[in-house]
């Protein structure tokens, strides 16, 4: 352990990324006086605090792709918007937090919904500017939603218009009401109607024409939308991205002195560096660094703990599964994705994957075992623990034989697997390993294909995989999300994906719609009505195992509290997301997270 830990450190002194940002000395805090978090359909003001040294930076990480890969439309693929950075600059109208389940003015300044349903009705403050000059209104929040509208945001599956009664006040049309309509209108990053505004102009024009997503032209606007390449990054939030301050090493995000925030914040800029662990590593070990959400070997996170960095473990509510190529044969057979979740011991896997944050999954359920618990009851899932006899008598009763230790399809040849991975994920590396040598001792040859992670989920998309490694649950607070990306995103969605149909014949229920159940465990305001679809869809993924998930990272994040910076007292915020509800961002904005004096 100690000669890795010495080898880290010689890295650190050798390698080195801050010469395409500048470095960052030790900061000195101001005195500033923190501004308060608003509550709950209430704005938000912020108090006034005295600015801060210029070279004060708030410094993450997070992988993108430069020019021209790399690009400034927020809403295409391959966009510089680095995840919950973002928000830091493209503010949403409301921040949630997780204790309270309550939604928190930002942009807004309160919202309802009215006696029979019909229509939500947002309130927005009327003192925010944009970076460009121009006031913040109604027409932003309506340019926003007009293209989510027109790229397919499943909010438009809940909504049927976007009025503007005033400049400060914007009305959605309810087409279904649903629970999570709270949180598709309120958690958004607003965009502005100076870059996006032609696009929603014509997407309304369509739209008033009768024209849908299927038409021909509403296909042509959404090509010609793909290729659309804004050189502007407008801002509401107190620091704005200006591509000139975009490197292959790092961004920078200067402070936005138009931003009603600008003197909440105790940064003078956001520095967010470029790439993976093996990248970030020697920055932390250089004490460079504020916060990552990257996880790191157990005998990194030691070095950086012996240099005075901390870290914040969270509890696991997603993680690591295996997705199936149903269009590969035998992996079309249900019994044989069943016979591989006997197979592999996800205990094992847990424990290796990721010392000390990975722990295998208790539930094959698609959700983390909490949420699985939370929403339905669990005592009938098949739990799928390791039988050898089992996932053989699946095997032999679908026409596979076994034959001097290795199995055969009924064709007569081996059966083998090439499980996809990134190899730039140290977890998912391991994982894959220990699952590879799991199923080859079993007598199924598996190899491990290592792909840039960056291919990930467009190979998964054109079904260029036998089976891969991607992401199961989710960190938001209802199912649904954890759906969405198996059964939606990389299935139905897309050109080829899992290949799996959305009506299963299940034991248990007979015939499932999965799209419907979907649709209805989002629907109305009672959460307690939508569990029983919920159920459903767990019991048939559980049931037909599209993907199997493995296990759930309780992870670990890297912070400079003590060190570099002070984070505050609220650990309440921490019940947060680090990614959907970013508890660093809300500290940032508010004025709770700043420098070490």
């Amino acid at each position: 352990m100690k000669k890795t830990i010495a080898l880290l450190l010689a890295l650190a002194m050798t390698v080195s990324l801050l010469a395409a940002c500048g470095s960052d000395p030790q900061p000195q805090a101001p005195d500033a006086n923190n501004g308060a978090q608003g509550t709950e359909n209430t704005r938000n003001d912020v108090a006034d605090a005295p600015a801060v040294d210029k070279d004060v930076a708030f410094v993450g990480g997070w992988p993108y792709s430069t020019v021209p890969t790399g690009h400034f439309n927020m809403f295409v693929s391959n966009a510089i918007e680095l995840k919950f950075y973002r928000e830091l600059h493209q503010l949403a109208l409301a921040t949630y937090t997780a204790e309270d389940g309550a939604y928190h003015a930002l942009l807004a300044e309160s919202w309802e919904t009215n006696a029979d349903s019909t229509s939500f009705t947002v309130k927005l403050r009327d003192d925010v500017t944009w970076l460009n000059g121009d006031a913040f209104t109604s027409r932003d929040v309506w340019t926003t939603f007009m293209i989510y509208k027109l790229v397919g945001n499943p909010v438009w599956s809940y909504i049927k218009g976007v009025d503007m009664p005033s400049d400060y006040e914007v009305a959605f049309e309810i087409e279904t009401p649903t629970s999570l309509l709270l949180r598709y209108v309120l958690r958004k990053p607003i965009v502005d109607f100076a870059t996006y505004g032609e696009y929603a102009q014509r997407v309304q024009d369509l739209s008033d024409a009768g024209a849908t997503a299927e038409s021909a032209e509403w296909q042509a606007l959404v090509n010609e939308f793909n290729m659309f390449r804004p050189e502007l990054v407008n801002a509401t939030g107190p620091y704005y991205l200006d591509p000139a301050n975009v490197t292959e090493s790092c961004v920078e995000l200067l402070k936005n002195e138009n931003s009603f925030l600008a003197n909440s914040v105790h940064f003078s800029k956001v520095i967010v560096y470029n790439g993976d662990v093996p990248d970030l590593t020697p920055l932390v070990l250089n004490g460079e660094v504020d916060f990552l959400t990257h996880q790191f070997p157990a005998a990194t996170l030691e070095a950086f703990e012996g240099i005075g960095y901390s870290t914040l473990q969270v509890a696991g509510v997603d993680g690591i599964a295996l997705y199936f190529n149903e269009a590969v044969k035998p992996l079309d057979s249900r019994e044989v994705r069943q016979a591989i979740a006997y197979i592999i011991d996800r205990e094992k896997v847990g424990e290796l994957a990721l010392p000390g944050v990975s722990r295998g999954v208790k539930y094959i359920s698609g959700l983390g075992d909490a949420m699985t618990e939370s929403w339905l009851d669990a005592s009938g899932l098949i739990d799928y623990s390791v039988d050898y006899a089992k996932a053989g008598e699946l095997l032999t009763g679908v026409g596979l034989t076994k034959k001097d230790g290795n199995w055969y399809k009924a064709d007569g040849t081996q059966f083998t697997i090439s499980l996809q991975c990134p190899t730039s994920w140290t977890d998912a590396s391991t994982a894959c390993t220990e699952i590879a040598n799991q199923l080859t001792a079993f007598g199924i040859k598996t190899a491990i294909a290592g792909i840039d992670s960056t291919m990930r989920q467009s190979n998964i998309n054109e079904g260029s995989y036998e089976v891969a490694v991607s992401f199961f649950g989710t960190s938001q607070s209802h199912p649904m999300f954890a759906f969405e990306t198996p059964f939606l995103a990389s299935n139905v969605n897309c050109a080829k994906g899992l290949s799996y149909p959305m009506v299963q014949e299940t034991e248990r229920y007979g015939t499932v719609d999965l799209n419907e159940l979907i649709a209805a465990s989002t629907a109305g305001w009672d959460t307690g009505k939508q569990k029983e679809a919920i159920e459903k869809i767990v019991y048939t993924l559980n049931e037909t195992v599209p993907v199997l998930p493995l296990y759930t990272k309780y992870s670990k994040y890297v912070y400079s509290d003590g060190l570099r910076t002070d984070w505050g007292g609220n650990d309440g915020l921490y019940k947060n997301s680090a990614g959907d509800d970013s508890f660093a961002v809300i500290k940032i904005l508010t004025g709770e997270l700043k420098p070490l004096g």
